[in-house]
C-alpha cells in the first residue's frame, strides 16, 4: 500500500507532547455489533406479499437515516464505493466516502482528531503508520470487541502476517486487515519466448532477462519495468523485494538498525545494476508509468501486487490479455538467500477516537469484517487482495484471480516480509528514500548511500 510531510512530523511531536501532559484516556468501550447477516452480503429474494393493514409501513432498518464517514485512499475508492452501497441495503444508513491520496491518510487522520475536527468515524490506514495513529490516540483500542466478536469473526482465519502486523501495537489491537498487499513478480510470455527465456528463479536470472530482452528489442521494450521514484512506498518497496531475499533487514534482532549490513548492500547494488537495463527512467517510474508499458507490452517483467492479473484482462486498458504469467518474486544469492513476498503497502481499518457515532462507526467496521462480506469484495475489481485464509481457498476467488495467482500469493506467504509500524518509522524511512534515490541516480554508491542511512538512523534512535 502505494512521503508524508514534515508537517505530519511535527504533528506527531506536538501530539507526543500533548500525550506526555496528561494521563492516558482509557479506551471507548466498544460497543457489541451483530455479524452482518447474509442479507448483507446478497440481499435475498423478498418473501411473497401477505396481506396487511392498509396502514401498515414497513419496518425501517436499523441505522436508517443516519450518515457515517469514512475516509480510504484513491486507488481504493471504487473499493469503498461498493462498500457504501452494500452497508446502505443492509442497515440503511449512508456512508461518505472522504478519498485521499495514500501518502495523505495518516496525516488526514492525525490531523482530524488532534485538530478537534473529528469528522472522521472509521479510518482506513496505510500499516506502517499504525504506530503513528495510536501513539496520538486516533484508534480506538479494539481488544474487547474481539473478545466480543469472535464467534463469527474467526480471527485465526486471519493471515498471521497481515492480523499482526496490521492490527496490532504492544499487547493490543486497533484495527482490522483490510488489504493484504504483497509484490509478486509478473512476466509477459510472448517477450520471454522471443528470446527463449523463462520466469527468472533468482536475482541473477532476473538481471538476465532484463538486458537479453532490452537489448534486443533496441528501445522497442525493455526487459523490465523498475518502480523508482522518490516516495517511500515505491521505492523502499522496490527495494525490499531485493534486501528480504538477499536476507537483509531493517533492524537486527536486538532492534538495532542493520540498513548498511552486507546483505543490504549487496541488495541496492542489485537494484542499481538492473536498473541500467530497465524502462527508462527508474528514479521516475511509479504506479501509472510501469502499469502504462506493462499494459502496452512495453514491459517484460514487472513487481507488482496480486491484482495485476484482473487489469491486465481488462481488454479496455491492455493489450496483453491472457499473455502474462506470474511466479513469486526471485531467490536472493548465498546461503542468507530466500524467496520473499514483500508486504508493501498493505491496509487495515479503525474506528476513530473522534468519531461522534460510535455504534453506527462499529458496525460499519463489523460489516467490512465479516468473511462472507470479505470474499465479496476480494471478487470485484476494487483493489482489495485477501487477508483471510478463507478468501484464498474459495473456489470464486479462484477463478476471479485465476488458479496461478491464487497459487502463487499461497506460496508468498511462507516468506512474507514487512515494514515497520514503530511510530518512528516515518521520520526512519525519509532518509532511506533519499539515499536510495541518490544510489539509484549514480550520486552515490550503494555502500555510501546505507552508510549514511545507518548514520542518520542512529542519530534519530539515539544509537
Amino acid at each position: 500500500m502505494k512521503k508524508l510531510s514534515h508537517i505530519l512530523g511535527m504533528i506527531v511531536i506536538l501530539g507526543m507532547l500533548l500525550a506526555a501532559c496528561q494521563p492516558a484516556p482509557a479506551p471507548t468501550e466498544a460497543p457489541k455489533p451483530q455479524a452482518p447477516t447474509a442479507a448483507a452480503v446478497e440481499p435475498a429474494a423478498p418473501e411473497p406479499a401477505q396481506p396487511e393493514p392498509t396502514e401498515a409501513k414497513p419496518a425501517e432498518k436499523e441505522f436508517a437515516g443516519q450518515t457515517l464517514n469514512f475516509l480510504t485512499i484513491q486507488p481504493h475508492n471504487v473499493a469503498a464505493q461498493n462498500l457504501a452501497t452494500w452497508f446502505e441495503e443492509a442497515t440503511g444508513a449512508k456512508v461518505e466516502l472522504i478519498v485521499v491520496p495514500y501518502d495523505n491518510v495518516i496525516e488526514k487522520a492525525v490531523l482530524d482528531v488532534t485538530s478537534g475536527a473529528n469528522e472522521i468515524d472509521v479510518i482506513e490506514y496505510w500499516y506502517p503508520g499504525l504506530g503513528t495513529l495510536v501513539e496520538n490516540d486516533v484508534l480506538e483500542n479494539l481488544d474487547q470487541w474481539y473478545v466480543d466478536n469472535a464467534s463469527w469473526l474467526k480471527p485465526e482465519d486471519f493471515f498471521p502476517v497481515y492480523f499482526d502486523t496490521f492490527t496490532k501495537i504492544g499487547d493490543s489491537r486497533y484495527g482490522i486487515p483490510y488489504d493484504g498487499d504483497m509484490h509478486l513478480l509478473w512476466y509477459l510470455k510472448p517477450l520471454l519466448e522471443k528470446y527463449d527465456l523463462q520466469a527468472p528463479a533468482t536475482w541473477d536470472e532476473y538481471l538476465n532477462v532484463c538486458k537479453t530482452i532490452t537489448e534486443g528489442e533496441k528501445g522497442e521494450a525493455y526487459g523490465c519495468a523498475i518502480m523508482g521514484a522518490k516516495s517511500p512506498l515505491i521505492l523502499i518497496g522496490t527495494y525490499l523485494n531485493r534486501l528480504g531475499s538477499f536476507g537483509g533487514s531493517f533492524f537486527d534482532a536486538e532492534g538495532n538498525p542493520s540498513i548498511n549490513s552486507p546483505e543490504a548492500v549487496a541488495a541496492l547494488e542489485a537494484l542499481v545494476e538492473q536498473s541500467k537495463y530497465a524502462l527508462p527512467t527508474p528514479s521516475a517510474v511509479a504506479f501509472d508509468e510501469a502499469l502504462g508499458a506493462w499494459f502496452s507490452a512495453k514491459a517484460g517483467m514487472v513487481e507488482f501486487w496480486t491484482d495485476l492479473g484482473g487489469m491486465t484482462d481488462d481488454p479496455a486498458s491492455s493489450k496483453i490479455v491472457g499473455e502474462w504469467g506470474v511466479v513469486p518474486l526471485p531467490k536472493g544469492p548465498g546461503e542468507k538467500g530466500r524467496v520473499v513476498a514483500s508486504v508493501n503497502a498493505g491496509f487495515g481499518v479503525g474506528v476513530s477516537t473522534g468519531s461522534q457515532k460510535k455504534d453506527l462507526a462499529f458496525a460499519f467496521l463489523s460489516f467490512i469484517a465479516n468473511p462472507e462480506v470479505a470474499e465479496r469484495y476480494n471478487t470485484v475489481v476494487g483493489g482489495i487482495d485477501p487477508v483471510r485464509k478463507s478468501t484464498l481457498d474459495n473456489p470464486a476467488f479462484i477463478e476471479f484471480v485465476g488458479p496461478a495467482v491464487a497459487e502463487a500469493i499461497t506460496a508468498a506467504h511462507a516468506n512474507a516480509v514487512v515494514w515497520p509500524t514503530d511510530a518512528k518509522w516515518f521520520t526512519l524511512q525519509e532518509p532511506l528514500t533519499d539515499n536510495l534515490s541518490l544510489a539509484l541516480s549514480g550520486d552515490k554508491t550503494p555502500q555510501q548511500a546505507l552508510d549514511d542511512t545507518q548514520k542518520a538512523w542512529e542519530e534519530i534512535l539515539g544509537k
